[in-house]
């Protein structure tokens, strides 16, 4: 691809503009895979749970049972979670290509906070607790914002023995967050006041009144986002493609759903559980 000459009034040559940068196509893709990974995974509990079975239609009480199946399969249990920390580690990858990280956090965490409330309201209006207190939405929202301050100190440490530092301290981080979100889920959550539900998965009767719906705990997830944006900076320190001879073009449909993840997640899932509750829980045409 030619440059184009900037010029200046009497026709000599100024620069050199450079053409404008491309996205990284497979951040985008690995982005758009995940996102559809979790719509199915959405669809497909919303027609078992919600509607709780007994379909009047072939095809969808067909859906249902594989719906139960697909639920207890060992495939579900091995790909579900993975899918998930997949998820949270490209967002991380991703921030290595936002311009202003923590003004993204706060759109994150105003969508985080309006999703939240949205499922209130509906909740009073339909008297069914659909809370959703704190997913995977809101661990991307205050994992960005906390990256943000996190690659603000990075920039302050200039010499070799800061950077050294810095490093040395972030590995311990990574890694005891890491460790704190897996110990965490074999103890057991005896406050029944605590406000600290969202910080690592517990057991116990009391910790489940607060998880909510769609549950994501914060520790360990974001030590895999943490791994994502370091990665991020080292692998796209150039913010270049690293397959050029892959055309775009052949996976565009799925790197566009890359592009949109958040509009995608909260729209499949309000349309999906909006259609299997009224054709299905109101109307009863299912």
């Amino acid at each position: 691809m030619k440059h184009k000459l900037q010029k200046n009034f009497d026709g000599r040559t100024l620069s050199a503009v450079q053409p404008a940068k491309q996205r990284v196509w497979e951040v985008d893709f690995l982005r758009g895979m995940m996102i559809l990974a979790v719509v199915w995974d959405h669809t497909l509990n919303d027609i078992r749970v919600d509607a709780g079975g007994n379909y009047k239609t072939a095809f969808f009480q067909a859906l249902y049972d594989f719906s139960c199946k697909y639920a207890s399969s060992a495939l579900r249990a091995v790909c579900q979670p993975a899918v998930v920390i997949l998820f949270i580690f490209t967002a991380g990858l991703s921030c290595s290509f936002s311009k202003n990280n923590f003004n993204r956090s706060l759109k994150l965490m105003g969508a985080s906070v309006f999703f939240t409330l949205g499922c209130f309201v509906v909740s009073v209006v339909l008297k069914r607790h659909i809370m959703v207190y704190f997913n995977v939405i809101h661990v991307i929202a205050l994992s960005v914002f906390l990256w943000s301050v996190i690659s603000w100190i990075k920039d302050k440490c200039v010499k070799n023995r800061q950077k050294n530092l810095f490093g040395v301290v972030m590995f311990a981080v990574i890694v005891a967050v890491l460790l704190a979100g897996y110990c965490a889920k074999k103890q057991p959550w005896t406050s029944e006041n605590s406000h600290w539900f969202f910080l690592a998965e517990h057991s116990g009767e009391a910790y489940g009144r607060f998880r909510g719906m769609d549950y994501r705990a914060f520790f360990p997830d974001f030590g895999w986002f943490l791994l994502g944006a370091f990665l991020g900076g080292i692998v796209y320190k150039e913010k270049r493609t690293l397959f050029p001879s892959v055309n775009p073009k052949y996976v565009r449909v799925v790197t566009a759903c890359g592009r949109k993840t958040l509009i995608i997640y909260f729209v499949s899932k309000i349309l999906t559980y909006a259609f299997v509750y009224l054709f299905h829980g109101v109307w009863d045409v299912l």
